[in-house]
């Protein structure tokens, strides 16, 4: 680990920790609720818990529910600009009351992929809670990926496979 992130993650206790897979790339993960903010040079994308009033937004992928939509910085955007772009591309939803709760930290189990452009062997997703503002369906990209995106009651979304840390700022965002 990078000596700048090994120095911020020092201090800090994960809440929860998990495997994860995307293709071929495995990952350990672990997720932290912390109000600081990491360093930026790792965050390689934005994601929230998005809710509106005793609801979350769940995602369905091809894959797996989740409810931390989001994506990808782009070059020059602030982290809330992400945030707010691709809430609306993946959800239609724009945002408001966007508030910290921590991040997700991704170390790479595996060698570095060839042609990789992102921060090797750890990156980091910055995750906040949001507020579901208003609602613009001609916005939502809709693609092979983001395949349905969908208010439910918590205690519904308490009752799905989340992984662990995906439950951990669920259970954070329901509470602030």
């Amino acid at each position: 680990m990078d000596t700048a992130l090994n120095a911020f993650l020092r201090d800090l206790a994960s809440a929860a920790t998990e495997a994860d897979q995307w293709g071929e790339m495995a990952f350990q993960v672990a997720g932290y609720l912390t109000a600081n903010m990491p360093p930026l040079e790792y965050v390689t994308s934005v994601r929230a818990v998005v809710t509106q009033g005793e609801h979350a937004l769940v995602i369905t992928s091809p894959d797996r529910e989740h409810i931390l939509p989001g994506g990808r910085r782009e070059p020059g955007e602030s982290l809330i600009e992400t945030l707010r772009r691709e809430a609306l591309e993946e959800t239609g939803w724009s945002l408001a009351s966007l508030r910290l709760l921590g991040f997700k930290h991704f170390h790479h189990l595996a060698p570095k992929p060839d042609g990789y452009a992102y921060p090797y062997p750890d990156f980091l997703q910055v995750v906040y809670k949001a507020v579901a503002e208003t609602y613009h369906p001609d916005q939502r990209i809709v693609d092979d990926y983001e395949l349905d995106a969908r208010f439910l009651p918590l205690a519904e979304v308490r009752a799905l496979p989340l992984s662990p840390v995906q439950r951990m700022f669920l259970d954070a965002a329901a509470v602030q």
